[in-house]
């Protein structure tokens, strides 16, 4: 009897250096925690709990003495977000991460600034500038589709993790989950700023639901570049999704 099926075979060629062994065994696979693939920041959730009163009522009232208040009091949350490591499913967000905070920081450095200089005025105007930043930084991380972040998850697991490793069992369940996530993604709709773009989403999500479909037919097939090209092909239908929302 083989040591090997065909389908572990094939399955090897995905990573040269990773081979599955005889008894169906893959290489050790580090467990995944839940916030590596969670896109979200509590750090910068935290900062919302003063940007709440600091927006929505020192802002309007022109409450200049709440508004300085707030401000030391950002410092240590802001000091947070600053240093903090995205999780890896963010990965590819981390260029414009740096960017947004830079900005942040900056729009809060001159809010600091006019606050403690007693520019009523220059404050407000920093006040607004501070929370746009904010938001705008918010929108980098903060899934647009939820439906969208549910498949990232399990094709995050699939791309960096099961398939390098060769474990096989975990490659057959993940693309059984990406496909059970794609009829939600199939029935999202887009809202607020990005309503206009429901035509091209479910063009691209039809598009993303034939690759996973490829893909899974590459697992029973013993055609060994079939199989890699289906698996290139459904991450960059995904990143064609994704970057509807840039």
């Amino acid at each position: 009897m083989r040591c090997r099926t065909q389908l572990h075979l094939i399955l090897a060629t995905l990573t040269p250096l990773a081979f599955v062994t005889c008894g169906g065994d893959s290489e050790s696979v580090p467990e995944i925690s839940a916030a590596e693939v969670t896109a979200e920041v509590p750090e910068l959730d935290a900062v919302h709990e003063l940007m709440y009163p600091l927006w929505h009522d020192a802002f309007p009232d022109k409450d200049y003495d709440a508004i300085r208040e707030l401000v030391p009091q950002f410092e240590p949350l802001l000091a947070a977000v600053d240093s903090v490591q995205l999780p890896g499913i963010l990965r590819d967000k981390q260029e414009p991460w740096d960017e947004g905070k830079v900005v942040m920081l900056a729009a809060f450095a001159g809010l600091k600034e006019t606050a403690a200089a007693g520019d009523n005025e220059r404050m407000l105007g920093h006040t607004e500038a501070f929370h746009m930043a904010y938001e705008q930084l918010v929108r980098v991380i903060r899934p647009v589709v939820p439906e969208l972040a549910a498949f990232h998850q399990e094709l995050y697991r699939l791309y960096h993790y099961y398939n390098p490793t060769n474990d096989l069992a975990k490659i057959q369940e993940t693309v059984a989950a990406m496909a059970d996530k794609m009829e939600p993604l199939r029935a999202a709709t887009l809202s607020g700023r990005v309503a206009d773009r429901q035509a091209d989403f479910d063009a691209a999500v039809t598009a993303l639901g034939e690759q996973v479909r490829e893909l899974a037919q590459a697992l029973e097939t013993a055609d060994r570049e079939a199989l890699q090209a289906a698996l290139e092909a459904v991450h960059t239908a995904y990143m064609a999704v994704e970057t509807l929302f840039d």
